[in-house]
């Protein structure tokens, strides 16, 4: 199998497996708080999130877009935007709430964990 096969199928699997999680959430089959793992939404949104970007940025080969005369990788700018607006949506459900702190590990997730695929991973 080629490599870039690979993160396609990769990310494809971890996007359904995310959005199971995702769904059980907003069903309230997921716990709200647990007792044993302090900060674990924190940590959750931390490396689903960074996993994601890191997925997404390897499947689209770590193509980028110019802005402004920027380099900006497009695979996570895409995880972003779709991350602050499931974040958003959560001010309508009665199971989740809009959490600014979710919202900065979501967003440092992206950051490393694109680094990381930028640093380590060759095409």
């Amino acid at each position: 199998m080629k490599p870039h096969r690979f993160w396609i199928i990769g990310f494809w699997l971890y996007l359904g497996i995310l959005m199971i999680i995702i769904i059980s959430a907003y069903l309230k089959i997921l716990p709200v708080k647990s007792s044993t793992i302090p900060f674990y939404d924190t940590l959750g949104h931390f490396i689903l999130i960074g996993i994601a970007a890191f997925l997404s940025h390897l499947a689209l080969k770590k193509r980028r877009i110019s802005y402004l005369n920027i380099s900006l990788p497009l695979a996570p700018i895409l995880v972003m935007i779709l991350t602050v607006t499931e974040e958003c949506l959560q001010i309508l459900s009665p199971y989740r709430t809009f959490d600014l702190i979710d919202l900065a590990s979501d967003f440092c997730g992206i950051v490393l964990f694109t680094w990381l695929a930028e640093k380590f991973i060759r095409f």
